[in-house]
């Protein structure tokens, strides 16, 4: 049996690196790319040496799904596994709605419907 290679795409050189030394230790091969254009010029130029892609769907170009179609619709012999964070999506939707509240999913009906009325009174929109 042959040792997969991994590919990890994930633009956060803290998280990226302890993890690929963290599967190297377990045996794999681990090639890096700080993002999707750096991983889709690798699988252009080999693209038989990867066998499973790890993706942040979260990174600064938030194109780890962009990725994972052009993967799917030029190699689908790759595995893909998508990876992100439900806080990390929460606080990009904070930045762009600066005075409103982000939540993160479950949700949780009371906190919700608390924040609904708090922005409610906050800006006297519709019936109290």
């Amino acid at each position: 049996m042959n040792t997969p290679h991994i590919l990890i795409v994930d633009a956060d050189i803290l998280v990226r690196t302890p993890l690929a030394e963290y599967l190297r230790e377990c045996g794999y091969l681990v090639i890096e790319a700080a993002g999707s254009v750096e991983a889709q010029a690798l699988l252009t130029d080999k693209p038989s040496v990867v066998d499973i892609v790890l993706a942040d769907v979260g990174g600064e170009d938030r194109s780890g799904f962009a990725l994972a179609k052009w993967i799917r619709e030029r190699l689908p012999d790759i595995r893909i596994v998508l990876t992100g964070s439900i806080v990390g999506s929460v606080e990009k939707a904070a930045e762009l709605c600066e005075d409103s509240p982000a939540l993160s999913k479950p949700y949780d009906h009371r906190v919700v419907l608390d924040q609904i009325q708090r922005l409610r009174a906050a800006r006297k929109v519709g019936p109290a």
